[in-house]
């Protein structure tokens, strides 16, 4: 099911109650790096050394997860790209895939307009109990999963960490929410690499977010 994937949940909390994007112009790059994540967690794929890494593909075997087979047959033409073109490249835009696998799970509903397709909020009880986990996850960190460490590190990196989870976790300042986030540590045996894959991916997305703001302004 697409909501238990890190891009699926990722999506809901970056989806205001009309389906449009909330809190910030990159959904699509930062679902982009949350599938990335995932592939890793999954080892499909891994990431190079280098200073600027590299997205390499190591099993091309399906997961059965529409979003994250997506991702997956999209790094496998990409690849080996660096980490920054790869989830900012059109084919890796899952906002359909990711909508659908909602839709289907029945927390959005599908709005099709004369330029642009939304995703308005159906049924809330996916989001609420997924806002309720991350609250839990800062306030006891040992209560943090990876899946969760990575969401609550993606949010810090695009700057909206405390914008979208501010009414979660009882009061905490921005400055207080991201400390708290950097100071998350997992127990799971894929979690150093992963850390170091969310350091690399961190700096792409303040990068992204930077350059998106750039243009606007």
């Amino acid at each position: 099911m697409t909501t238990t994937t890190i891009p699926g949940e990722l999506f809901l909390l970056l989806t205001d109650d009309a389906g449009r994007q909330e809190a910030t112009s990159s959904r699509k790059e930062a679902v982009a790096a949350a599938a990335v994540a995932e592939l890793m967690l999954r080892e499909r794929v891994q990431l190079s050394e280098e200073k600027q890494p590299r997205v390499q593909v190591t099993d091309t075997s399906s997961t059965g997860i529409p979003v994250i087979d997506q991702a997956l047959g999209a790094l496998t033409e990409l690849a080996p790209g660096r980490l920054r073109s790869v989830i900012s490249h059109r084919w890796m835009d899952l906002t359909e895939v990711t909508g659908e696998g909602l839709v289907a799970a029945g927390a959005l509903r599908r709005k099709d307009g004369w330029f642009a397709t939304t995703w308005p909020a159906h049924d809330d009880t996916l989001e609420t109990g997924l806002r309720a986990r991350l609250g839990a996850a800062v306030a006891d960190p040992s209560k943090a999963s990876l899946q969760d460490a990575i969401l609550l590190e993606l949010l810090r990196a695009l700057g909206i960490a405390h914008r979208i989870l501010k009414d979660d976790v009882a009061g905490m300042s921005r400055r207080d929410l991201d400390r708290a986030i950097q100071g998350l540590a997992v127990d799971h045996p894929a979690a150093r690499a992963v850390k170091r894959a969310m350091d690399d991916m961190t700096a792409v997305m303040i990068a992204t977010t930077a350059a998106t703001t750039t243009v606007i302004t």
